[in-house]
């Protein structure tokens, strides 16, 4: 757990002050994935409200991004399996489509695309690490 929080502070603190990419949505979107559980909605809603008082944006912009994003990530989940690679590179392209179309950040396309990428190598990292046992899921074969 004190890893976890301490990812968020150094993402939080990259995404503020050198980066436009929504690193630490990128990190919930994954830990959404990989452990589904609603754990993740009160750490999500109090990391965007600090997001917001540092990137001085209206408090509560963020947070209700991500609270909204991770409640449609885990619906999802009770119809479909969430933990393979498309799924985390489709949902991280169109959450961050969305995030930077409502935080008015140019160059959409290509940062969502960007922001595909590392969700998904992250992705594939946490998989490759075998910190949770979603190898067969995630389709990574061994060999």
């Amino acid at each position: 757990m004190w890893f976890f929080v301490i990812l968020i502070l150094i993402l939080a603190l990259l995404q503020t002050s050198v980066t436009t990419l929504p690193l630490v949505f990128l990190l919930f979107l994954n830990a959404a994935v990989v452990a589904k559980k609603t754990w993740i909605f009160p750490i999500a809603f109090l990391t965007g409200l600090a997001l917001d008082a540092l990137l001085l944006n209206p408090l509560g912009k963020t947070s209700l991004f991500l609270a909204i994003f991770l409640f449609i990530i885990l619906l999802y989940d009770k119809k479909f399996d969430i933990q393979t690679f498309p799924f985390v590179f489709l949902a991280s392209f169109i959450g961050s489509f969305a995030y930077f179309i409502a935080f008015q950040i140019p160059n959409v396309f290509t940062q969502a695309t960007a922001s595909a990428a590392i969700s998904t190598l992250s992705f594939w990292i946490l998989v490759g690490l075998n910190r949770f046992n979603i190898k067969e899921k995630a389709g990574f074969n061994e060999g």
